[in-house]
């Protein structure tokens, strides 16, 4: 009996340890095949950096392209998204997050106003999904047993973005306009506190 118990915990140690040294090929495949399913349009993620004794973590490169019959080059593109968290909070009700950088985020608008390639996304999204976002929003609140956990954020910067839009009128033509430095703090603190 012992012998067959030491070896479950040597077999548990073994995989716990594969998938520590294989996390970031792990999130990088999961990203892109996952994203792609849902989204039913490419999603590529450049690279994966994260580690969970520390926190932090970074996804750099990924791009979202577009559904058939558009013709820019992608959708949505994101040079790199870097959080770091306190580790020690994610057992505790309210999870810390210390700092979010979202840099170059870069998003084509192509389309009219009756279809567009980003509510196509969303179509594919809402579909594969079930759609009823509402109806799964319900059955949540109505299991009203499990404690939602809060999230504080202290500082989020979103940088060096750009909106581009691509429309008939415009034959062909793109108008890309850059965004400014965005810097949001203390998100989810209790004002009262």
């Amino acid at each position: 009996m012992k012998k067959i118990i030491l070896a479950g915990i040597i077999v548990v140690i073994i995989i716990a340890v594969f998938l520590l040294n294989n996390i970031n090929p792990i999130v990088k495949k999961g990203v892109e095949t996952g994203g792609s399913k849902v989204l039913s349009t490419s999603v590529t993620l450049d690279n994966s950096d994260i580690s969970i004794f520390s926190g932090s973590g970074a996804l750099a490169g990924l791009t979202i392209g577009n559904p058939s019959g558009f013709k820019t080059e992608y959708a949505f593109q994101l040079k790199q998204v870097q959080v770091d968290l306190d580790v020690k909070s994610v057992t505790s009700d309210t999870i810390h997050i210390k700092n979010v950088l979202i840099d170059a985020p870069s998003i084509i608008f192509e389309g009219g106003f009756g279809k567009s390639n980003l509510s196509q996304l969303l179509a594919n999204a809402k579909a594969f999904s079930g759609g009823d976002t509402k109806g799964a929003e319900t059955k949540n609140e109505a299991k009203g047993d499990t404690p939602q956990k809060k999230m504080l954020i202290d500082h989020v910067t979103i940088a060096n973005g750009s909106i581009s839009v691509s429309m008939n009128i415009l034959q062909g033509q793109k108008l890309t306009v850059p965004l400014p430095t965005l810097e949001l703090s203390d998100i989810g603190k209790n004002k009262d506190t």
